[in-house]
């Protein structure tokens, strides 16, 4: 008895562990899975979302909500640009109140300006517009 109770148990260490793991994996590693991250490709275990549409600050410079990151968003980028206090354009960690918006943040927003698709992805908000 005992040891078919082993073998069940070894057996689904086995072959059925696995699927269980499996079914939110971490693919950018940081601690959070990918059903809840709110960046999911890019590492930002803190999960800053300050303006709360539940897309992280590290993939997220649509100021707007428009689903395009263009002008508008960066007459906004640039209003902050070099001031402290606008975490909505904090695109580094640590996003912090107090913390000056500078090259690193601009860095990451020249990258995604009136592009395609570049806002997110993020598990929780999978399919609206914030953040496909």
């Amino acid at each position: 008895m005992r040891l078919t109770i082993f073998a069940a148990m070894f057996a689904f260490l086995l072959w059925g562990a696995p699927a269980f793991a499996g079914s939110n994996p971490d693919l950018d590693g940081d601690g959070v899975g990918d059903v809840m991250d709110n960046c999911s490709e890019k590492v930002n275990p803190a999960q800053d979302d300050t303006d709360g549409d539940d897309c992280g600050n590290l993939c997220d410079a649509d100021y707007t909500q428009d689903g395009i990151i263009g002008f508008p968003d960066f007459g906004q980028f640039s209003v902050c640009f070099n001031q402290p206090n606008c975490p909505n354009q904090q695109h580094t960690e640590p996003v912090s109140a107090g913390r000056v918006v500078s090259f690193a943040d601009f860095g990451y927003f020249a990258t995604v300006f009136n592009v395609a698709g570049a806002v997110g992805p993020s598990g929780t908000t999978a399919g609206t517009v914030a953040c496909p």
